[in-house]
């Protein structure tokens, strides 16, 4: 019992010298200014004006981005698209996609199922060729899509100009993503050849409803693309009847252009006037007896 004591003693004792020695040195002396360094300045560590020694990693950390991808695998599971999507989260994903195409599958052992065979194996690889082409497929859709109109009515010839130019741009992309819908449905088509399945989930599905025909985009894309002729024709026809380009148009960029001259000077503006086959009635009747009884 001495001997414990003893040594809970000197525990306790030694914790509270290592303590005091820690007291002198956890902050720094006043006053804070001027402050001149001694010793070594510890880099990965950040000083603030309370005294205390904050780790460099824990303000900002060292990587912000700690996941590199090597790997097909891990392109693919970086793929993400938010609900809110614009033109250059798009752009992203079809980057990160084609480094995909171009990256080497991880070992067997690693990968996004259970392989046991080189057949299963051989098909592993085709279903993800074929998953990834489907998703660069969808990627020019939806650009295409940014850059057309569902419907084009007759106010819309107001900006006949950009309406052409933003149809030309949609109906690239849609041809883009045809391209690559071909080549999703050949690696289908090789992947079915194998009697049986993987434990891929959707993308078995993909493979199932194509090689069925139950899923075709052909028919979805060649759709837009004569939507797309529709109204680039409908376009045409009114911008050759106004001239290229329209006159409206060809004034703006007068006035853009003029705009950087010193000598500009804004055209005045006059009062509004009504068309005359509109006739100046009130919009109420007690305004009409008020003018009578005045």
């Amino acid at each position: 019992m001495k001997i414990r004591r003893l040594n809970v003693f000197l525990v306790n004792y030694f914790f509270i010298f290592i303590c005091s020695l820690y007291s002198e040195t956890a902050t720094l002396k006043d006053p804070y200014y001027p402050q001149y360094p001694t010793g070594e300045l510890r880099l990965n560590y950040y000083y603030d004006r309370t005294g205390k020694w904050v780790k460099f990693s824990d303000w900002i950390p060292f990587k912000q981005k700690k996941f590199k991808p090597m790997f097909l695998e891990d392109y693919y599971l970086y793929f993400g698209l938010k609900m809110g999507y614009n033109i250059s989260e798009l752009k992203e994903n079809i980057y990160f996609l084609y480094l995909a195409l171009n990256s080497k599958f991880r070992h067997p052992r690693n990968s996004l199922c259970k392989i046991k065979t080189e057949e299963e194996y051989h098909k592993y690889r085709l279903l993800m060729f074929m998953e990834i082409h489907l998703l660069i497929m969808r990627m020019y859709l939806r650009l295409g899509s940014l850059y057309d109109k569902r419907h084009l009515y007759f106010h819309d010839l107001d900006v006949a100009d950009d309406l052409e130019v933003s149809f030309l741009i949609a109906r690239t992309y849609y041809n883009e993503s045809l391209k690559y819908w071909f080549k999703a449905k050949n690696y289908a088509i090789q992947a079915s050849q194998y009697p049986f399945t993987l434990d891929l989930g959707n993308i078995e599905s993909h493979r199932f409803e194509i090689y069925q025909n139950e899923l075709d985009y052909e028919r979805i894309i060649k759709r837009h693309l004569n939507r797309i002729e529709t109204k680039l024709e409908i376009i045409a026809q009114f911008l050759n009847q106004e001239g290229r380009p329209r006159p409206v148009k060809e004034k703006m960029l007068d006035d853009i252009k003029q705009m950087y001259d010193e000598n500009f000077t804004p055209d005045p503006l006059d009062e509004p006037k009504l068309n005359p086959h509109w006739n100046e009635k009130p919009f109420f009747l007690n305004e009409l007896n008020t003018n009578q009884i005045d």
